[in-house]
C-alpha cells in the first residue's frame, strides 16, 4: 500500500512542493481534469475506478493525455505491470521506495 503523506513529504524534499493527494481515482481524475499538473503517482491498488481504468481515462483524455503517470507496485512480479505499461503507464516502481529511487525516476521522465 502506497502511504500518501511520506511519498508528498519526499516529494517535496525533492523540490516538488506543490504535490498534493488525493483519496480515490476518482478524486485524481477530478483534480487533473480542474487543475493543471505535471504528473500522476499513483498506487496500483487504488480504487474507485482502479488504477488501470484510471490510466485509461488519463491517456483517452485529450487535455490529459501527455500527462506522465508512474505507479507504484508491491512487487517487481505483478502481473499488473504489463497491462498498465501495454495502456501507458510512464514508470513504475516498487516497494519499498526510498527517496534516491524516486529522484531517478523523476529525473529520468522529465
Amino acid at each position: 500500500m502506497i502511504r500518501r503523506k511520506p511519498l508528498v513529504h519526499q516529494l517535496s524534499s525533492l523540490g516538488f512542493p506543490e504535490a498534493s493527494e488525493a483519496e480515490s481515482g476518482s478524486e485524481s481524475l477530478i483534480r487533473l481534469k480542474s487543475e493543471p499538473h505535471h504528473a500522476l503517482i499513483c498506487s496500483s491498488n487504488l480504487e474507485n475506478p482502479d488504477s488501470l481504468t484510471l490510466l485509461k481515462r488519463i491517456r483517452e483524455s485529450p487535455n490529459l493525455a501527455k500527462l506522465k503517470v508512474v505507479m507504484f507496485f508491491e512487487d517487481q512480479e505483478d502481473e499488473r505491470i504489463v497491462s498498465a505499461t501495454r495502456a501507458g503507464m510512464d514508470a513504475y516502481l516498487t516497494h519499498p521506495v526510498q527517496e534516491k529511487d524516486l529522484k531517478i525516476l523523476l529525473e529520468r521522465i522529465w
